[in-house]
Formats: C-alpha cells, structure tokens, sequence
C-alpha cells in the first residue's frame, strides 16, 4: 500500500516512480542475487541510459569538469553524444 509522498506536500506518486514497497523488493531481489552495487529501475528511465549517466558523472571528476556538467550549456551537447555512444 502506497502511504503517500511528503516532498513539497506530494500525495500521489509519481507516474514513473517506484513505490517503497517495490524498492525494497527489488534491492532484496538484487542482494539475493549476490549484488553489490543496486542499479535501482523506475518507470522512466532505462537501465542504459542510467547507466551512461553514470559514466559521465564519473567523468566529471577526471576530466575536472563542472558538476552534473551534462545539464551545462558547454557539455550538453557532448553529454548528447556520450549517451548516444557517439
């Protein structure tokens, strides 16, 4: 039973939002499985595309660019491409 979100007086949950419930479900699925880093899904977003974020946020620190750089006007273009595999 979804008992409802507190972020800025939310009381439904978000379309591609996952509830607790599956949340919990799924790290205890993962864990069983022997992970030790959990990837958790939700309903928007594939695990690939998380996955190249990921990546890039990495990059961020080696390359010393700008924090979450893929939302800035001089890397958006580029972080564009990385996603794309480019």
């Amino acid at each position: 039973m979804f008992t409802g979100l507190t972020a800025r007086g939310r009381t439904e949950k978000p379309a591609g939002a996952w509830t607790s419930e599956q949340t919990v479900g799924f790290m205890i699925e993962r864990l069983d499985a022997g992970d030790f880093y959990i990837l958790c899904p939700d309903n928007d977003v594939p695990r690939a595309l998380d996955e190249r974020r990921i990546l890039w946020a990495a990059g961020d620190i080696v390359e010393n660019r700008p924090p979450l750089s893929r939302w800035h006007k001089d890397y958006g273009d580029a972080f564009a491409a990385f996603v794309k595999g480019k």
